[in-house]
């Protein structure tokens, strides 16, 4: 799954863009601020609109000599939209929510890398950073056991692999988990679930 667009997985081209632009907002929007939002040319987005008023989704006013664009939030098809639209999200749940049925207790959890910048294509990582506190060691089977249940069920949600960057507390505490690529991880990390991860770093 391209990680940057999700919603392209099951509707790859300029009017999916379009509609995720639009997703989320009751806003109008000119046409030249969607295709800025959604990083496609300007007759590209006015055609996908002109398409999409035709068939209801959006709604389509006039504002002077200007036509200005919003989502139609009650046709049939806009709930699909919206999940579209928060793919990344859902994402971010369901890691939270996995993460917290852990049985063997998680020090911090988080996302980094294209994920977490809302970047990537589809061949990327699922990149996440995952603290081991002291007294479960690396070889502790439920832990393991948690780790592979981690990377089976991102690559079930996404297609993409898991990068798993795993760390034990003394990692993080010591001298090269204080190293400069520590520190970018730390900058673009989202939180998941323990300890947020500058709160954890001033901490240890």
């Amino acid at each position: 799954m391209d990680v940057s667009r999700p919603f392209a997985a099951l509707a790859p081209g300029v009017d999916s863009d379009v509609l995720v632009a639009l997703a989320g907002s009751t806003a109008q929007r000119s046409g030249r601020e969607i295709a800025r939002l959604s990083g496609r040319s300007p007759t590209g987005v006015q055609h996908a609109l002109d398409r999409l008023v035709e068939e209801g989704l959006v709604h389509r006013s006039q504002a002077g000599r200007a036509y200005l664009y919003s989502l139609n939030h009650e046709h049939l098809l806009a709930p699909a939209v919206e999940v579209m639209a928060d793919a990344r999200w859902e994402l971010m749940r369901r890691l939270r929510d996995l993460f917290a049925g852990w049985k063997s207790p998680i020090l911090h959890a988080s996302l980094f890398g294209s994920v977490a910048r809302g970047e990537g294509n589809a061949a990327s990582d699922i990149d996440l950073l995952v603290v081991r506190p002291r007294g479960i060691d690396v070889e502790d089977e439920q832990w393991r056991s948690q780790l592979e249940e981690l990377a089976d069920q991102v690559l079930r949600w996404t297609g993409n692999q898991a990068g798993i960057a795993e760390l034990s507390e003394d990692d993080v505490s010591a001298p090269a988990g204080r190293s400069p690529i520590f520190e970018e991880i730390a900058d673009e990390a989202i939180d998941l679930a323990g300890l947020p991860l500058r709160r954890l770093m001033k901490k240890l």
